[in-house]
């Protein structure tokens, strides 16, 4: 049926591309920690899952979804680097995660992860957020 996807509500678009975000840093989170590197280059994947959720829900060639994409990937990006540092110091500290997350102060993990993050990383990490923007806008 023509205009079936604007019949879907939107509202559950946000929320489903929100889980998605984050979901996806999780992932991210794990397999950077298998990895031992930050895996900036998986932002691409979760930028795909984020666009399409969006897109689904009837953002398709909207800028507001273009911007909830972005800020979903904020947050996943912002979330999987943090949990990639709160790791790494319940590591170091022999400590569960649990434990370093409640106790750590939030600003040496973003420290953490800042420095962590190389150049090429943060190039990748921009080019990936700015490309979930760009397919939730993309129309056919």
């Amino acid at each position: 049926m023509p205009g079936i996807e604007h019949d879907r509500p939107r509202p559950i678009g946000l929320a489903t591309a929100l889980m998605c975000a984050l979901a996806g840093g999780a992932i991210w989170c794990l397999l950077g920690l298998h990895a031992r590197s930050e895996l900036a280059w998986f932002a691409f994947v979760v930028a795909a899952f984020v666009a399409w959720t969006l897109r689904a829900h009837g953002y398709a060639g909207r800028w507001s979804g273009a911007i909830a994409a972005v800020a979903c990937m904020l947050l996943a990006s912002t979330y999987a680097l943090y949990l990639q540092s709160v790791a790494r110091m319940a590591s170091m500290f022999n400590l569960p995660m649990r434990t370093v997350l409640s106790r750590m102060d939030p600003s040496w993990a973003i420290e953490l992860a800042r420095r962590d993050l190389d150049t090429i990383g943060a190039v990748v990490l921009g080019v990936a957020i700015l490309s979930a923007g760009g397919l939730v806008l993309y129309r056919r």
